[in-house]
């Protein structure tokens, strides 16, 4: 297994970066790791349980409204972890239905007396839906009454298609940092309500670097630790669309507050994400809100988000890994 690990270290150092932005994008990235990077999954070394729900643009008509599960737990005679996530995104009241079930399995390495070495696979399903016969089209429209008559355009016989979907990642932390990165869609799966033009739409692949740390301010002597800050960093790519998310949280006695900002890599500004949140000893409750800075403004009314995650048992190891921490830390 070591060598499966060494061997996708270098597939990620050698891919290069060809692929449009088709994926859910959450805000609280870690607090859904699993839909990040699969080799997440089991690496807490505790079972782990995150939901998570999004409104994005409310005003407009129910734009996007997602919804997801993930379950994770560390298997000792695997070496690893296995992990599932089950996702649905409706957009536009549910025109649009999007669902999908990931399976995931990791196995580690130990590196040295610090740093531990991930590697995850994923196999989903995934099912796309669309109620045709809520869609409106111009020819639906009397031009003078705007009264709603029958379209011309050709029906889809079958408005539902599914299609299977692999991804990878891998995943190295200590203590105080870690470090990530991710390829899914590794198979560029077609996407096409019509028998015969597969060749239409693709899901392209994506890829995602994310790093972070966990360091602790110190004041008045370095016996006096009075809270840790996170500084975290995540770059995707998918098609032409480009993301870049970078800020930091901080967290105090089980409160936790956090900004990041979100742009693509020629700087246009898309967003400031605020965070709120407890972290307690086995569960985190946290709320993040999107303020929309670019042109789109305040007409969308930005987007809200909620997480809430819990441990089945108790930590026993220190980690760097995203809202994690031990009873007794800051």
């Amino acid at each position: 297994m070591k060598s499966l690990l060494w061997h996708l270290v270098v597939v990620y150092l050698c891919i290069p970066i060809l692929v449009n932005g088709q994926d859910v994008t959450f805000s609280q990235f870690y607090s859904n790791p699993l839909y990040l990077n699969p080799a997440f999954s089991g690496s807490i070394e505790v079972p782990r349980v995150a939901v998570q729900y999004r409104n994005q643009w409310p005003t407009i008509n129910n734009a996007y409204n997602t919804y997801s599960i993930s379950v994770d737990l560390p298997v000792e005679k695997l070496k690893g972890g296995l992990g599932v996530l089950v996702m649905n995104d409706a957009q536009s009241s549910g025109l649009l239905n999007m669902f999908q079930a990931d399976f995931m399995y990791s196995s580690f390495t130990k590196l040295n007396k610090d740093f531990r070495l991930y590697g995850g696979l994923q196999l989903g399903v995934h099912h796309n839906s669309l109620k045709w016969n809520d869609l409106v089209f111009p020819d639906n429209l009397d031009a003078n009454f705007g009264q709603h008559g029958t379209t011309l355009e050709k029906p889809i016989k079958n408005p539902t298609y599914s299609f299977l979907d692999a991804s990878t990642g891998i995943l190295l932390f200590s203590k105080k940092v870690f470090f990530g990165l991710a390829a899914h869609h590794l198979n560029e799966p077609k996407l096409s309500y019509y028998s015969g033009q597969e060749e239409t739409g693709v899901l392209y692949r994506k890829y995602t670097l994310h790093f972070g740390a966990k360091l602790p301010i110190f004041l008045h002597g370095h016996l006096r630790k009075k809270f840790n800050i996170a500084p975290q960093v995540i770059l995707q790519q998918q098609g032409d669309f480009k993301q870049f998310n970078y800020g930091l949280f901080a967290n105090r006695k089980g409160l936790s507050a956090g900004v990041w900002l979100r742009q693509n890599f020629t700087f246009d500004y898309d967003a400031l994400i605020f965070l709120v949140g407890i972290i307690k000893k086995r569960w985190q409750l946290t709320y993040s809100y999107d303020w929309t800075i670019s042109g789109l403004g305040g007409a969308t009314g930005g987007s809200s988000e909620i997480a809430l995650s819990f441990l089945l048992k108790d930590v026993t190891k220190v980690s760097g890994l995203p809202f994690f921490r031990l009873p007794g830390e800051y």
